[in-house]
């Protein structure tokens, strides 16, 4: 599966994940002690919602949403994920 992660380097706590044809855009907004709240968006405005995780930070918080966006479209796709989803260079993660 060809995805992308791009970690906004300007804004704390963005982030968009991009599969061919569909750009995820994440944000994380607030936060009540270690527990944040992440928006969830598809660019093209089809879709939108939110998730609660436990995180460190902001960039902690998307990170994680980032992996599990990444995680469930593989398995809702049926096309798995080759290798572990993990930090690379640049602010940027791909598999591509």
């Amino acid at each position: 599966m060809h995805y992308r992660i791009e970690i906004s380097p300007t804004r704390n706590g963005a982030a968009r994940v991009n599969f061919p044809g569909r750009i995820i855009a994440l944000e994380a907004s607030r936060h009540v002690g270690p527990v944040w709240l992440v928006s969830v968006a598809d660019e093209d405005g089809r879709s939108e919602g939110s998730v609660t995780v436990r995180a460190e930070s902001a960039g902690d918080a998307v990170w994680k949403v980032a992996q599990a966006t990444v995680r469930a479209v593989a398995e809702l796709t049926d096309n798995p994920v080759e290798g572990e989803i993990r930090a690379g260079s640049e602010n940027s993660f791909s598999n591509a």
